[in-house]
């Protein structure tokens, strides 16, 4: 589902109507980059992480590492992973073309369906005026 307030956008994939997040991309708007943010069980979370954690993203037949930032709550069974990509990468095209995405880091892999996601409203909104 896309959400906007008046400086951030936001496309979360999880349960509709609760606070269960798979995955969401998100963005300040107009700064041409888009934020992948990642929970993670705190058990799973990559151990060599020193505050990064490499974010492996597929979409069709594209794959890209990304740089991630780590956030471990050590009181909490779950933390976080959000990386940056910029509006304009190809994987943010392909994203438009597939039917699903999939998104590893450490043993965590998860795939997302893209069947009526917006992502096409989220880059009209994350992209550079």
């Amino acid at each position: 589902m896309l959400d906007a307030s008046e400086e951030d956008a936001y496309l979360i994939f999880g349960v509709p109507e609760s606070d269960d997040v798979g995955v969401s991309l998100w963005c300040r708007i107009g700064t041409g980059a888009i934020n992948l943010y990642l929970p993670v069980p705190t058990k799973q979370m990559p151990k060599k992480t020193d505050g990064a954690a490499p974010v492996i993203v597929t979409a069709g037949k594209q794959t890209d590492t990304f740089r991630g930032k780590s956030d471990i709550n050590r009181e909490s069974a779950v933390s976080s992973i959000e990386a940056e990509i910029a509006a304009d990468h190809p994987l943010i095209a392909a994203l438009q073309e597939a039917d699903r995405f999939t998104v590893k880091t450490g043993d965590t892999e998860i795939i997302f369906p893209l069947y009526n996601a917006d992502v096409e409203g989220l880059l009209a909104l994350c992209r550079k005026p």
